[in-house]
């Protein structure tokens, strides 16, 4: 028997003992795909729930009227439940709130309901100049808050980004649309980008888990 076969023996034990690699999972956003509630009328031109995504599409049937409303729905955790115009008052139901069944056809303003565990390539920063605009989540812009911008993952999405050019991290949260240069997958903000290290530079290869899938 020759010292490679003595080697190889040993070696293939070693491995048939080693544990099964873990299999990597996507995270779901939170879009329940039929849903019951409450329904209320508020003073507002949008509607708002506090447990679909940010500008789903979707669909309610009144469970008193039996007449369907298909409407986009912004997110709100100051709402319980669902909130519509008044302006639909009359369509709808008379009453001050009614029980009504919420079906997403699509979630989030994209339909995008999973998230990958890690997502790579190349951070540039932004700051000043959009500090007070508003965001695509509809909040204004702060440069000094830790968040930062994708093109597709849902809003509300928590990022544990790590520059790999120093070691350095941060934890963000999606609430801006971008970058839109190409070559580029991630835009923070001055503060997440301060704490990478990286306002010199500008743009820096990286790889961030993500920690929550949307809102």
């Amino acid at each position: 028997m020759g010292k490679l076969t003595l080697f190889l023996i040993p070696l293939a034990f070693l491995l048939s003992c080693a544990p099964a690699p873990k299999q990597v999972k996507s995270l779901s956003a939170p879009c329940p795909k039929t849903t019951y509630m409450v329904v209320r009328y508020c003073p507002t031109k949008f509607a708002y729930s506090d447990r679909i995504q940010h500008l789903s599409r979707i669909r309610i049937t009144s469970l008193e009227t039996g007449k369907s409303l298909t409407i986009s729905v912004r997110l709100n955790r100051n709402v319980k439940g669902l909130c519509i115009p008044k302006k639909y008052r009359r369509f709808m139901s008379r009453r001050s709130s009614f029980k009504a069944k919420v079906e997403v056809l699509r979630c989030g303003e994209n339909g995008v309901r999973k998230c990958p565990q890690f997502i790579r390539g190349y951070a540039s920063w932004y700051g000043p100049k959009f500090h007070g605009r508003k965001t695509a989540s509809g909040a204004r812009f702060n440069m000094h808050d830790y968040i930062a911008a994708h093109r597709t993952l849902p809003l509300g999405t928590i990022l544990l980004v790590k520059n790999l050019e120093n070691g350095r991290t941060v934890k963000v949260k999606v609430v801006d649309r971008g970058p839109y240069v190409r070559g580029r997958h991630l835009d923070l903000s001055y503060a997440a980008a301060k704490r990478l290290g990286m306002l010199g530079k500008g743009v820096i290869p990286f790889v961030a888990k993500v920690i929550r899938c949307g809102s």
